[in-house]
């Protein structure tokens, strides 16, 4: 799975992919993250994906307390910070936990903040326009074939989808908006 960051560099504000797998196992609920290769987490990322996990355990019955959820990054010297994650992740573990295989490819970015629960807070415009640029560009080279791909972003989002011929910008309000767009699964009833 790829995940949309953005780092500062030198006064600069860079935009790239950074590839991780995700997996689920036997276990108690738990998150493992793979540390080898000078990889890192914050507080604030770990807080956020168990934000996560109570909003999966909330609309959607799954295993979530009989699996673990292993998160690797490919690279060296990733450090997993933040919540720009937030979409790609939930989905990825829904689909997990459920069975239901991802698209091929599957590209999304999108923060929920822990006090909106599910809701996904609009992208600024700037933000948003450097990682559909890099989305688009990843696109052109690994699925020239089969172009525009789809690209799940925040409702309310500011962007110009011109310059992105390679996307099919598909905007969704909230985590369970994207499951069921990507995954074709609904909520639990009492959520809908």
């Amino acid at each position: 799975m790829l995940l949309f960051t953005q780092a500062d560099l030198g006064g600069r504000t860079l935009f790239r992919t950074v590839p991780v797998d995700v997996a689920v196992k036997e276990g108690q609920g738990r998150l493992w993250v793979d540390l080898s290769r000078d990889n890192a987490f914050t507080p604030t990322w770990q807080q956020h994906v168990r934000h996560l996990g109570a909003l999966g355990r909330r609309h959607y019955v799954l295993a979530w307390d009989e699996t673990d959820l292993h998160v690797s990054p490919r690279g060296k010297g990733v450090t997993l910070d933040g919540r720009s994650a937030s979409l790609p992740l939930f989905v990825a573990w829904v689909a997990l936990l459920s069975g239901q295989p991802l698209p091929t490819p599957f590209l999304a970015t999108g923060v929920a903040l822990d006090e909106h629960g599910e809701k996904l807070a609009p992208a600024p415009r700037e933000y948003l326009q450097g990682k559909l640029s890099v989305a688009d560009a990843y696109a052109r080279q690994r699925f020239a074939a089969s172009l525009p791909v789809p690209v799940y972003v925040p409702a309310g989002s500011g962007h110009d989808p011109a310059p992105f011929t390679a996307l099919d910008v598909r905007p969704v309000a909230t985590l369970t908006d994207a499951v069921a767009r990507v995954l074709g699964l609904s909520p639990r009833k009492e959520d809908a």
